[in-house]
């Protein structure tokens, strides 16, 4: 009865310990939830976001660039989703800590007979029991109780505590922890590299929408400009002033104008739509103008110098590495394994007890290591694949910041131009407005004089909002915007 009382005891504590131990590799990071108006700490280190500034944005009534970056951030799964991926390296990272140290175990063994099985006698069995008989000694057929071979106590039957200590594992796990500390920091720089790109996506469909929302009310102005025009050369047909050519070219302009008016209203329904849903906002969204000032381009520098701020460049780095200390893991494999067994086991009814701990040296050794070639094969193929990876993605970076200076470069200089001619425009619609207060023109002239201004408008508006995208654009390509964490200026 004691020997069963202090074997419930020890499994009770055994049990606690295991409890705990799964209770604390359970526990987690918190959920990311998505519009509850707090931005998560992970989120926060990731994005530069704080929940004070979810709050702000919320209480505005109309959203400007930034407004709809941090509402993406909160409101979309799309950085929360790569926050877990981060997570989970982390997490592989601590299994491969939790590589160095010995492990606990608890083993129980039982053995059962197989139904309908019966060993049959050897011939020196049948002996044995002859010469029993004919002596007289039946208790000879007895198992001897002194000297002789049995079990070992690692796989006897009963309950027993298991103490590992991996000597050559903590190679492994070192290669592992190593692995995954960079696959930790390449998920981090992917989550940020994530987040230069979708304020890019906001940017153009901000600016996309603002251009539409200028092209609605000029063309409003000039479908209302085409009415008048209208009106007027059908009372100069009725008096035989203007031939019906005219007249009908005076219609076909006006259909146009109706045409274009109902298009940028679509349109424009359409990016409110598709932005509000970028943003995971319920209901279409009120957008502010851009105010903001474009800063200086900076000069002096090669399109390589950039890609230290270049986070896929980072993190096209960070794979390497994670390639190389998988290739050193697979040299790992061929070593024998050297690990040491401490066994010690617990009171078991009809046995006899030993207080002892059983020490069990274990080396296993590959001889046909042929799955270790091919661990060995394949990393060395990955580590190569990193390598042209990362080099593929500094080439292409260094393009993309060519590219978006030279459309900066591009779009400033047709800007000047527009700028220009709408000025020009602006300046021959006043001058025929004034002709035709005066007597010198005719009110046809004014009105199509007006319509070309607003014409002219239109495509200037449109190029100065393209010139704006572009300088996000070269922002984002040289890694200065958004400004995340660690990069972010102070106020």
């Amino acid at each position: 009865m004691k020997y069963v009382d202090t074997l419930k005891n020890y499994k009770k504590l055994i049990f606690s310990i295991i409890a705990c131990f799964f209770l604390w590799e359970c526990a987690s990071s918190p959920e990311v939830k998505v519009a509850d108006g707090v931005v998560e700490e992970s989120l926060k280190n990731i994005t530069g976001i704080t929940t004070q500034d979810v709050e702000k944005t919320v209480a505005k009534e109309t959203f400007g660039l930034d407004d709809l970056y941090i509402l993406a951030v909160e409101r979309t799964e799309r950085i929360a989703l790569k926050n877990e991926a981060t997570e989970q390296a982390l997490a592989q990272k601590d299994k491969a800590f939790a590589g160095f140290m010995p492990t606990l175990s608890y083993v129980f063994n039982k053995f059962y007979s197989v139904p309908g099985h019966t060993q049959q006698p050897s011939i020196v069995d049948n002996y044995k029991t002859y010469k029993a008989i004919q002596s007289g000694d039946p208790l000879s057929l007895l198992p001897s109780s002194g000297s002789g071979s049995s079990l070992p106590p690692t796989v006897g039957a009963g309950s027993r505590l298991l103490l590992s200590i991996p000597l050559s594992a903590g190679l492994a796990s070192y290669q592992d922890y190593r692995a995954s500390k960079s696959l930790a920091e390449q998920r981090r720089l992917e989550a940020k590299h994530e987040a230069g790109r979708m304020y890019l996506e906001i940017a153009q469909a901000y600016f996309n929408f603002l251009q539409l929302e200028e092209s609605v009310k000029i063309s409003q102005e000039a479908y209302d400009l085409n009415q008048d025009s209208l009106q007027e050369r059908k009372r100069m047909y009725a008096v035989g002033r203007i031939m019906r050519s005219d007249l009908l070219n005076s219609e076909t302009s006006l259909s146009n104008a109706e045409a274009v008016l109902a298009d940028a209203k679509f349109q424009l329904e359409q990016v409110r739509i598709t932005l509000a849903t970028m943003v995971g906002y319920e209901k279409p969204i009120s957008v502010a103008g851009f105010k903001a000032e474009l800063e200086p381009v900076p000069t002096g520098m090669e399109p390589e110098e950039y890609l230290a701020k270049r986070y896929d460049v980072l993190s096209a780095h960070q794979s390497v590495k994670v390639a190389e200390a998988q290739k050193d893991k697979a040299w790992v494999g061929f070593a024998p394994t050297i690990a040491l067994n401490n066994y010690y086991s617990f009171p078991y009814p009809g046995t006899t007890h030993s207080k002892d701990i059983t020490a069990q040296l274990q080396i296993t050794m590959p001889l046909t290591p042929f799955s270790q070639m091919a661990d060995l094969k394949a990393a060395d193929s990955a580590k190569k694949q990193a390598k042209l990876t990362a080099s593929q993605t500094r080439r292409v970076a260094t393009q993309e910041i060519r590219n978006a200076f030279e459309s900066f470069k591009n779009s400033q200089k047709i800007l000047a131009i527009y700028q220009k001619a709408f000025v020009s425009a602006q300046e021959t619609s006043q001058s025929q407005a004034s002709g035709y207060r005066s007597g010198r023109n005719s009110r046809i002239e004014a009105i199509a004089s007006r319509i070309a201004m607003l014409n002219a408008e239109i495509t200037y508006r449109k190029m100065l909002h393209q010139h704006s995208l572009n300088r996000i654009a070269l922002g984002v390509a040289i890694g200065e915007i958004p400004h995340l964490p660690g990069e972010k200026k102070e106020e």
